[in-house]
């Protein structure tokens, strides 16, 4: 038999606390009770009380019931996300299922966790998934480190009145920490603030419950996440069940590298250029259908910002249309398992100038990559150390009229920048000349040989802490 792979184990957890949590929320005393999302109020007893093929086939009845488009139940546009093409593990191993269901999930009271326990725990388990989500190559899937998306949450300022998107989800943890971020300001956070689309299904179903788990969201509500190809829309919206909402800011880590065939973009008539790679395709889709005022900020490997063709193109653009005021050149080795090398590009979308001059005036290059590399879970980032280029950045000063030069922070003119041989952005601070440390021979060995922790074994913490509340 086939072993059970970590993603797929984190998926069927997924799956079985959403039908665990769903049936006891609708089995609350009667003022709090809610209606269930599953198919019947008795949906979760009859799969604990069900084993083998009977089991196998009553969860795959469930899963498809679930997982079916739902425009006339608008109840289930949630479930539909996160049980599109769902299946249960292969027919010989339901005895390993059944044990899950009884030992592990049944027993306890899973909505009396407090949410930040269960999210966390949650995101931790898909953080155990790496290796297997590095294999997804055809998606070109990796996570990003949870505090460099903190950090780069409280540069864009967000608050409850942002809707940010990211066209690019993942496991959506950019939507958890823009989330926490606008919660943060002590006000209820609607549901519409944040949404996020991946074109990988799979993704899409851990973002979902990862996303709900996350941020208390309803069952029942609007989805957080949905299934599209992002390149071939012309607008950047957030999708609610009566309207869609504009964007205010897009946060988004595309993919770098994908074995997928091109994407065809010849349909889009607002690209800047044609025949792009992945990255840059993401970084002139948000550039392009971002509303006036809108901000964003969006992961770009360094080929963008010195690359030819298509690139260059869309560099001069980006210049010329939006305020790019913002570079962050990140720490190599963040993106454990890969060799990206990676860059952050924050700007704005102001009314275009009538005289035709470029709306970027000044772009300040914050240089954390110089002599910082980083190996995985030997020395991870954290937000500590990025504290200085948040306080260079100045999230309270938003035309960045008041920011300082240092050996870490550098200001570009933008007639300097216009004047580089193919608008190359391959700018630096005034750190040192060593501007491909990769670190010590130890490090990069000790980032190959850590072995990651078991799937099962980070969920252990969720158990200990029901233990200790029940």
């Amino acid at each position: 038999m086939r072993a059970v792979t970590k993603i797929e184990f984190a998926e069927h957890i997924a799956y079985l606390l959403f039908l665990k949590l769903d049936h006891e929320r609708a089995n609350r005393q009667s003022k709090f009770a809610a209606r269930p999302v599953a198919p019947s109020v008795d949906t979760w007893p009859h799969i604990v009380e069900r084993g083998g093929e009977d089991l196998h086939g009553y969860l795959t009845r469930t899963m498809r019931t679930l997982g079916a488009p739902s425009p006339d139940n608008q109840r289930r546009t949630t479930a539909s996300v996160l049980f599109h093409d769902a299946q249960p593990w292969n027919i010989d191993r339901m005895s390993e299922l059944r044990q899950l269901i009884t030992e592990e999930i049944n027993p306890y009271h899973w909505a009396q966790v407090p949410h930040t326990e269960l999210g966390q725990a949650f995101a931790q388990l898909l953080s155990d998934c790496y290796d297997d989500m590095l294999k997804k190559r055809e998606t070109g899937q990796f996570l990003t480190p949870l505090p460099l998306l903190t950090v780069v949450a409280k540069a864009l300022a967000l608050t409850p009145d942002d809707r940010v998107i990211d066209p690019a989800g993942g496991i959506g943890s950019t939507l958890i920490a823009a989330h926490r971020q606008m919660a943060s300001h002590g006000t209820k956070v609607d549901d519409s603030a944040i949404a996020g689309a991946d074109i990988d299904p799979q993704m899409c179903r851990l973002a979902t419950m990862n996303v709900l788990l996350n941020t208390r969201r309803l069952f029942a509500g609007i989805p957080p996440m949905q299934r599209s190809d992002s390149l071939s829309r012309k607008a950047v919206a957030i999708q609610r069940q009566d309207r869609d909402v504009a964007a205010t800011v897009a946060l988004c880590n595309p993919p770098f590298k994908s074995t997928d065939l091109a994407v065809d973009t010849t349909h889009r008539s607002d690209f800047w250029a044609k025949k792009a790679d992945l990255p840059t395709n993401f970084l002139q889709h948000i550039a392009v259908t971002l509303p006036e005022d809108a901000r964003a900020a969006v992961f770009v490997p360094d080929t963008v910002l010195f690359g030819k063709g298509a690139a260059a193109e869309v560099r001069l653009k980006l210049l010329h249309n939006c305020d790019v005021h913002t570079l962050l050149r990140l720490p190599t080795g963040i993106f454990r398992g890969t060799n990206s090398k990676a860059n952050i590009l924050f700007f704005t979308k102001p009314a275009p100038r009538p005289s035709g001059e470029a709306a970027t005036r000044t772009l300040w290059v914050y240089d954390a990559r110089t002599g910082n590399h980083r190996a995985g879970t030997v020395n991870p980032l954290t937000e500590d150390d990025l504290a200085d280029f948040l306080s260079a950045y100045r999230p309270d000063d938003p035309d960045h009229s008041h920011r300082t030069p240092s050996r870490s922070f550098k200001p570009y003119a933008v007639a300097d920048l216009l004047a580089r041989p193919d608008t190359s952005l391959d700018l630096w601070a005034d750190l040192g000349d060593d501007l491909q440390d990769l670190g010590s021979p130890r490090d990069i060995a000790a980032s190959i040989v850590t072995e990651l922790n078991s799937a099962s074994s980070s969920f252990q913490a969720v158990v200990d802490a029901l233990d200790s509340s029940m």
